[in-house]
């Protein structure tokens, strides 16, 4: 049992596997803030709304772990996949890195919102992270798609040239 819990923590440190565990957390903690969000609203909640924003800021801020934890592992990735997914694997690092910013600018947007949640003028910046919110996880719906794509066989739309 200690030989596993060891072998845990080396696995957890090493950036192969930590990028796979940081790769769903925007998505997953951008859908259940804006959820809590939204229902903050029904419920006039306020503690529960300052709660999905942290949320919504954590999981979006994560990308910038994630991208870096990414560069790391993309060169023991490419050793151990076949040559001819390379470009592809490539490709959606870059797309990664590309389209982190749409999360960067919800990061600030959920800060600048918790900072201001006790004014009354904030109503129109938590009505623009929902909004925001739903395109950027449905954007996200579809990064992770792409990642799919990529990485698991059952998906894989891509067929090498032989």
């Amino acid at each position: 049992m200690w030989r596993e819990l060891t072998t845990l923590w080396q696995s957890i440190r090493d950036p192969e596997y930590l990028h796979l565990l940081l790769e769903p957390l925007p998505l997953f903690g951008l859908g259940i803030g804006l959820v809590f969000l939204i229902m903050s609203f029904v419920f006039g909640e306020v503690r529960s709304r300052l709660l999905a924003l942290g949320i919504i800021c954590v999981s979006c801020a994560s990308v910038w772990p994630y991208i870096d934890l990414r560069d790391k592992a993309t060169p023991r990735i490419l050793a151990t996949r076949s040559p001819d997914f390379a470009p592809l694997i490539q490709e959606q690092t870059q797309r990664r890195k590309d389209w982190s910013w749409p999360y960067h600018a919800m990061t600030l947007l959920s800060a600048a919102a918790l900072l201001s949640s006790r004014s009354p003028k904030s109503r129109p910046l938590l009505f623009a992270i929902v909004l925001y919110g739903g395109l950027l996880f449905w954007f996200g719906i579809w990064l992770h798609k792409k990642e799919c794509e990529v990485y698991h066989r059952n998906i894989v739309r891509f067929v090498p040239a032989r």
